[in-house]
């Protein structure tokens, strides 16, 4: 596991430096200027009680489309390539580590550590410019969820990378699939979800749950047991899914 771990982290760390703008800078920024897309006209338009609750969901959905958009295109592109390119023989030849649980797993840590410090800064660059206050946050549980939903990204975006045919199916299954069901769910909106009408189809939609109780962790301090534990299904068995049936060609 150690040695598939540095072999990919080494990989993943040169193409970061090489790609800085596209991949460290691009995901940052979108989540930043969505922010203050919809903060400067609502600053203007709302009175300032209301903006005190729109604020937090605000930042809330900034992190969220950060921790997507990251994860996403680190692991949907990382499949794709190692799917369709000759240049990722030497990995093979160290093992062929794909053949083993743990290439999926160290990809995994790999994504969901950049994905975290990603919504870090863009946490800490919008808590400096909102001086938004944290006490009504419920931090142990908001972090459960979104670990829970990001897992589940990981599982959805490495399904994504290795059925597209082609690269620039990446970004439109990222548009016209992934950011519309968790628009839906609930992100970029500051109140409610249009599915919440739809509740015998909303507890079917993976995103919905682990949004929804996000929702109440960070916004209202509370944790929900019951969507902590669809989440926890829901989770492990898009994992088991894409672990399962799922491989690259050659994978036993």
């Amino acid at each position: 596991m150690n040695n598939v771990l540095a072999a990919l982290w080494h990989r993943e760390l040169t193409i970061y430096k090489r790609q800085f703008t596209t991949m460290g800078l691009l995901p940052v920024l979108t989540g930043l200027i969505f922010f203050f897309m919809f903060f400067l006209p609502y600053k203007s338009l709302l009175p300032k009680a209301e903006m005190l609750v729109v604020m937090p969901a605000l930042v809330l959905d900034s992190l969220l489309l950060t921790l997507l958009i990251t994860i996403y295109e680190t692991t949907a592109r990382f499949y794709w390539e190692t799917q369709r390119s000759n240049g990722m023989a030497s990995l093979y030849e160290m093992g062929r580590f794909h053949r083993q649980p743990s290439f999926f797993i160290a990809q995994g840590i790999i994504s969901l550590a950049k994905g975290f410090t990603h919504l870090a800064v863009v946490w800490a660059i919008l808590a400096f410019v909102t001086e938004m206050s944290f006490a009504a946050i419920n931090f142990q549980a908001s972090i459960v969820f979104i670990l829970l939903g990001a897992l589940q990204i990981v599982a959805l975006s490495k399904i994504i990378g290795l059925l597209a045919k082609h690269v620039d199916s990446l970004s439109k299954l990222l548009y016209i699939g992934l950011l519309p069901i968790m628009m839906i769910s609930g992100l970029f909106l500051t109140k409610g979800a249009p599915i919440d009408k739809y509740p015998e189809i909303a507890l079917y939609l993976p995103p919905y749950n682990w949004m929804a109780g996000l929702d109440i962790a960070f916004l209202n301090g509370m944790i929900d047991y019951g969507f902590l534990l669809i989440c926890l299904i829901e989770t492990a068995f898009l994992i088991w899914l894409s672990a399962t049936f799922f491989h690259l060609d050659g994978d036993s």
